[in-house]
């Protein structure tokens, strides 16, 4: 994923039109980098860990078996900040696997409709490529 925002042709398209003080390529910049930064961290993560691909059961591997609380805690404090709700693993549940059926039924709808049309172009870029 990191390597091919980097080579996106219509993103790359979109970015030659602005100037750096767009909001807009300014967003995306930060959204490129992020990602690589993040995907770096994630990859050095992974390559202390390596034993990890033989021995699951190891000790020092169960860090890579616990679901992320942390990320957990925090949606549980916007969510209680925002909405007054409360919200248990079971509502988060809910929440994940409602939005995962949202973006199925909405890929299933673009390839059904939209990439029979328009192929792998989405519209968003005309630059005179087809």
């Amino acid at each position: 994923m990191t390597i091919s925002i980097w080579f996106w042709n219509d993103i790359n398209d979109e970015l030659k039109e602005y100037n750096l003080t767009n909001s807009l390529a300014t967003t995306t910049k930060v959204w490129r980098w992020s990602i690589t930064f993040i995907s770096m961290n994630f990859l050095i993560q992974s390559l202390k860990n390596v034993s990890c691909l033989y021995f699951i059961n190891s000790p020092e591997c169960e860090i890579w078996l616990q679901p992320s609380t942390d990320f957990y805690i925090i949606i549980k404090r916007l969510f209680n900040f925002f909405f007054g709700a409360n919200f248990t693993q079971p509502v988060a549940k809910f929440i994940g696997l409602f939005a995962l059926l949202i973006y199925i039924l909405g890929m299933i709808q673009w390839l059904i409709t939209k990439l029979p049309r328009n192929g792998r172009n989405s519209g968003f870029s005309e630059n005179g490529r087809n």
